[in-house]
């Protein structure tokens, strides 16, 4: 992050030497740079939040599949069921 607040520190003093330069054109050229990194580092921050995000919501979907799956084969343990309905269980999810 260092070296991106550096960068920006360093095009935002040039655009600022070329106005006071009088190169308005140039200045202006300097400034677009500045926003269009600012918007990049937004944009890189917020997909790293939304894949961060992401995979927390498919690990506790996973973890909450795993429960569920675990409680019916404990059920269908339980109720005396066979080896071939608790593989069912436990490949598909589903007794039926």
């Amino acid at each position: 992050m260092a070296t991106t607040e550096t960068a920006l520190r360093r095009l935002m003093d040039e655009a600022l030497d070329k106005l006071s330069g009088g190169d308005a054109a140039e200045a202006e050229r300097c400034a677009k740079a500045v926003s269009a990194l600012i918007r990049a580092e937004r944009d890189l921050a917020e997909l790293e939040a939304s894949r961060a995000g992401l995979m927390e919501d498919d690990e506790e979907s996973r973890r909450a599949e795993l429960r569920r799956r675990l409680a019916l084969l404990a059920e269908a343990d339980n109720a005396g069921a066979g080896p071939e309905m608790l593989e069912r269980i436990a490949l598909t999810g589903s007794s039926g």
